[in-house]
């Protein structure tokens, strides 16, 4: 009796199904980047033809047709791209690191501190970032607990901006 030998699938080509399931993956890439700014485009690492076919994306009417055919023709030309690179500059660029992060929970809480606290907030936020102005943050909080509530966001944004000049 003959011994069956173990075929290694590895060294097939891959199936016609899966060839298919991978360009259809590559076009949902391409249809993620036609959500981002040119800012964000210019920080991932695509070619200009890439670059050109996702701005005569944004360019087109909003008829499905037109759209859809220039979303395959995106994918097509990320063939010829490095889209696993891609992918991950844009995963990189979707998801904020925990620096950034705690960062802005910093800021908020500054913001609420010396919102809702009193002179000795201040006093400790000057303590902490020397740079800043006790003047300036003094005369935020006093035209936020003057002015009505559409003037209270203004004046809550721009102490928050004036806060974020100081924590790194």
């Amino acid at each position: 009796m003959k011994k069956r030998e173990e075929i290694d699938w590895s060294l097939e080509p891959p199936s016609k199904s899966q060839v298919k399931r991978d360009m259809i993956g590559i076009q949902k890439l391409g249809e993620d980047l036609t959500t981002l700014g040119k800012k964000q485009l210019d920080k991932l690492p695509i070619s200009d033809s890439l670059r050109a076919a996702l701005n005569e994306y944004s360019r087109l009417p909003n008829s499905h047709e037109a759209r859809r055919r220039q979303l395959q023709f995106i994918g097509k030309v990320m063939r010829d791209a490095n889209h696993e690179e891609i992918q991950a500059a844009l995963d990189k660029l979707r998801t904020p690191d925990r620096a950034q992060v705690r960062r802005a929970q910093m800021i908020e809480e500054w913001g609420d501190k010396i919102l809702n606290g009193s002179e000795e907030q201040i006093g400790e936020f000057i303590e902490r970032w020397p740079l800043a102005e006790r003047q300036a943050l003094r005369q935020i909080t006093r035209n936020y607990s003057k002015e009505n509530e559409e003037a209270a966001k203004v004046h809550r944004r721009k102490l928050l901006n004036y806060i974020k000049e100081f924590i790194e």
